[in-house]
């Protein structure tokens, strides 16, 4: 009985010795799983944040020359070009604000930040399109 005593002991604490291994190894491997995921969607954000920044530098370099442009025109033309490039700054502007914003979020917030800001910028894209028309 002693004896079946001291196996049965031996048994639980070499199981619970296994265990206790087990559990540390796949708190470990969790942890790590979640700081490469952390890493993945921090390399992500940034890829994405510099592909935003040289889009909205793009489109202010082309808005400048659209200025350029209109102040060759003359009268009431001059005037509504004019206006349609205050109106392409100010989105411009509002992209630049919601860029920071984007630069500032995290996680969840962070994806819906990158589609608030790509629909804003074909909007502002597509006026781009829309006012260059008017120089050709």
């Amino acid at each position: 009985m002693k004896n079946l005593m001291s196996i049965l002991v031996l048994s639980t604490f070499a199981f619970t010795a296994v265990h206790a291994t087990t559990t540390e190894e796949v708190k470990e491997k969790t942890k790590e799983a979640a700081a490469s995921a952390v890493d993945y969607s921090k390399e992500q954000k940034e890829k994405v944040q510099a592909e935003m920044e040289e889009s909205l530098a793009a489109m202010k370099v082309k808005i400048a020359e659209l200025k350029v442009q209109a102040q060759k025109k003359a009268g009431s033309a001059k005037t509504a070009a004019k206006n349609e490039i205050s109106d392409l700054e100010k989105s411009q502007k509002q992209l630049s604000t919601h860029l920071n914003k984007f630069k500032k979020s995290s996680g969840k917030a962070w994806d819906n930040m990158k589609i608030g800001f790509n629909d804003a910028f074909k909007k502002l894209s597509e006026a781009y399109d829309k006012a260059k028309e008017n120089y050709k």
